[in-house]
């Protein structure tokens, strides 16, 4: 495990403020070459994978990394012998009071299963004060300091409760810092209906929120509808895309800051705001390279890429290198106003937020539900009329697809029910999910009514 003093992580941080085009790329070869030959010495996996690197390999020499592969040799690809993925994954369903880390020296989170395959990933010492300090001095860029004063400021969560999400681990740790205010620091179910958010928020009245970008549009909607009178000060994006748009109308309404970040449990803190709508990249620490369907770089600058290989070069236990995620993005090198990195615009990662029984619902909210149904692999949510709903998906080998897709049916219709939406149906097909016609992929949720 590589460890790092915080004085001296805030140092590189902020040293990498002042880099210039040049430098940049020589602090990049040589964390590169630090981290890849870390890797190489102590991944039996990854010194197969890396065997054939030239001797002065540049990022361009390493081979791509698929999710598949990789977690399908799990223990062989962390680079602490002790770690094993049946260890991490037990960890990882601890109750949610338990501040313990890992082997009493990691940190471990559970990407969101969109695939419908969960990878646990854990983080050393080295990336999370890292990361921790380019939140500290990258993001939180020009917000007043004494918001987070929680002897007097409140802050409200909302997030999937659960010890493997990101944003719910940053709502513990946040709480273990504030001894003696824990109960100035909530966090509410995003499985709760919007009314029943509302009516808790309107209670608790925080002047601080973090939430899933779908969440702040539906609460814009209702600050502006009436129904939700809170003193906000500060709001924080999390875990997922917030659009220009979404994020000039949720300014319009509240008229506070808002902290937008574009993070992955793979590879950590990506890209920010810097006290603007733009997410600039934190180049010195991680890399993204847009690709095409064949892993290629996308040739067309302007054009969205089908997908994103990310380098993290701050992870030494269980190192992310050109790793494929199907994020579609492009990355704009202009000068911006705001700050000198370079922006990235996102196409993918967005939830669909829909009503159903008269009531609105995100698509985050059955994601929850879903990624815990045994014997699923991926899944699909179907809009049919304005009362019902169809799952379809594709299951495990040896396992019946009409048994698990009637189980999350059931279990939907329960969510439905206990949220204020009794009259919705849930039903379950075992046809084929839907793709669209565009691009053939298959989206998470269909509207076919």
């Amino acid at each position: 495990m590589r460890t790092i003093e915080l004085q001296e992580a805030e140092r590189l941080v902020r040293e990498g403020e002042s880099y210039t085009a040049e430098e940049l790329k020589r602090v990049q070869q040589v964390r590169l070459t630090a981290l890849v030959d870390y890797a190489r010495e102590h991944s039996p996996y990854l010194r197969e994978f890396y065997k054939n690197l030239p001797e002065n390999y540049t990022l361009s020499d390493i081979p791509v990394m698929e999710k598949k592969e990789f977690q399908a040799h799990y223990d062989e690809w962390v680079t602490d012998p002790e770690l094993k993925e049946d260890m991490v994954r037990k960890y990882l369903m601890r109750g949610a009071e338990d501040n313990s880390l890992l082997l009493g020296k990691y940190t471990a989170l559970q990407t969101s299963g969109s695939t419908g395959n969960p990878l646990p990933m854990v983080r050393d010492d080295y990336h999370n004060k890292i990361h921790g300090a380019l939140l500290r001095n990258r993001l939180f860029y020009g917000v007043t300091p004494g918001l987070f004063d929680h002897s007097k400021h409140k802050t409200a969560f909302l997030v999937h409760v659960s010890n493997s999400a990101s944003s719910y681990g940053s709502y513990l740790k946040m709480r273990r810092l504030r001894p003696g205010f824990e109960d100035n620091i909530v966090a509410y179910p995003i499985t709760d209906s919007i009314d029943i958010l509302v009516d808790k928020l309107n209670a608790f009245q925080p002047e601080i929120i973090v939430a899933y970008p779908p969440y702040l549009v539906m609460l814009a909607e209702e600050k502006m509808k009436g129904t939700l009178d809170i003193p906000i000060k500060l709001i924080l994006s999390s875990a997922e895309l917030l659009t220009e748009e979404s994020y000039h109308r949720i300014h319009d309404v509240f008229g506070v800051p808002i902290l937008n970040n574009y993070c992955m449990t793979e590879g950590g803190e990506i890209a920010m705001t810097h006290d603007c709508p733009h997410l600039h990249i934190n180049e010195d620490w991680i890399i993204v390279e847009p690709v095409d369907e064949n892993r290629q770089p996308v040739k067309d600058a302007s054009e969205y890429s089908s997908g994103i290989l990310v380098t993290d070069l701050t992870n030494y236990v269980q190192p992310i290198i050109r790793y494929y995620v199907s994020d579609s993005v492009r990355i704009r090198r202009e000068d911006f106003p705001c700050y000198f990195r370079p922006v990235l615009d996102i196409r993918g990662r967005v939830w669909d937020s829909f009503i159903l029984g008269g009531k609105k619902f995100t698509t985050k909210a059955l994601e929850v539900k879903a990624k815990f149904q045994k014997g699923l692999c991926s899944y699909q949510f179907v809009k049919t009329d304005d009362n019902t709903m169809e799952v379809r998906g594709i299951c495990t080998a040896g396992s019946d697809p009409a048994v698990v897709l009637k189980e999350l049916a059931e279990k939907l219709e329960g969510y439905f029910n206990e949220t204020g939406a009794p009259e919705v149906r849930v039903n379950f097909s075992t046809d084929p999910m839907i793709s669209n016609k565009a691009g053939g992929k298959t989206p998470m949720y269909k509207d076919i009514t």
